[in-house]
């Protein structure tokens, strides 16, 4: 490795990890916003409002570096990324709490990534990586047969989630086969989103909830959703992409999990059982393998 690329590589690195981070406090972030004054489509319209309205000018500027000739595509990172994933994921988490929320949002994420990009980019599949999956599957194992064991009341919830998940991992590789630069990719996501779902949405009675609710739940979504979920850490994560490939990207995204697990439980009380810390800890152990650090670790002893 050069030392180009391998300034490159950490480079693609330190963003996936900063991505991942925002996005552990963006599920505990959401589920108090599902759960209390908003609904999942406000928390949507503060999010992809704020970003897209951020991010027009933007967009506006660095339009000639959208592939418009590519509509499939594009269409692609807006709902892949936009109102519909986010409407899954939010309607999952009135349901599932922020500790099994994370073991099928960050774990399937990983794990229908890899398998996309090996059947859409043709990216390798180590042995490691089948041994990453398999850990992840593990996890969410443990999760389900706990909560059907006590009435299966969440089931629904982990369906939309996973749902939720594998919009995202489409995202992700179809960002890798556009290759555009982060930032357009975000605006892209922002101003699309913004433009199609806002009209619906101002027809309806969502603003009136929006004006109801307390000012400071109002602005939390909005900054966090809008600016660091919605702008921020997603012009990360596309670059961590360019850099390290979609499934390379994506092997970050389970190191999320229990800090958004440990978050919630400080923000909203949501109980971390012994099936949940099961499923995180799995989760945590595919991305460790599926990476190849315990490899490198061994090679440099």
């Amino acid at each position: 490795m050069t030392a180009t690329s391998g300034r490159s590589r950490t480079a693609g690195m330190g963003a996936a990890l900063f991505a991942v981070t925002v996005w552990a406090g963006w599920i505990p972030v959401t589920r108090l916003g599902v759960v209390t004054h908003l609904q999942p489509s406000d928390v949507a319209a503060l999010r992809y409002g704020t970003a897209g309205l951020l991010l027009l000018p933007f967009l506006w500027m660095h339009r000639h570096q959208v592939p418009w000739r590519r509509p499939g595509l594009l269409a692609i990172l807006a709902v892949g990324a936009g109102v519909p994933y986010f409407a899954a994921f939010g309607m999952g988490l009135r349901l599932a709490n922020s500790g099994q929320a994370a073991v099928f949002g960050p774990g399937a994420s990983s794990l229908f990534t890899v398998l996309i990009a090996r059947a859409w980019l043709g990216e390798a599949l180590g042995v490691n990586r089948w041994v990453g999956m398999l850990c992840t599957v593990a996890g969410f194992a443990v999760v389900v047969g706990h909560d059907w064991a006590g009435g299966g009341a969440r089931l629904t919830g982990f369906g939309l989630i996973l749902l939720a998940s594998l919009a995202w991992s489409v995202f992700t590789v179809a960002s890798r086969r556009l290759a555009l630069p982060p930032l357009v990719t975000a605006a892209w996501v922002g101003v699309s989103n913004a433009l199609i779902y806002m009209p619906f949405y101002m027809m309806g009675s969502g603003p009136a909830r929006i004006a109801a609710a307390p000012l400071m739940a109002v602005g939390l979504q909005a900054g966090y959703q809008g600016v660091l979920t919605g702008t921020v850490a997603m012009a990360a994560f596309t670059f961590a992409v360019a850099r390290l490939g979609a499934s390379g990207a994506a092997g970050f995204t389970p190191l999320s999990p229990v800090l958004a697990g440990v978050i919630g439980w400080w923000l909203l009380g949501d109980p971390v059982d012994w099936a949940t810390a099961g499923g995180l800890a799995a989760v945590a152990i595919g991305v460790v393998v599926s990476s190849g650090a315990l490899q490198r670790l061994s090679a440099r002893r």
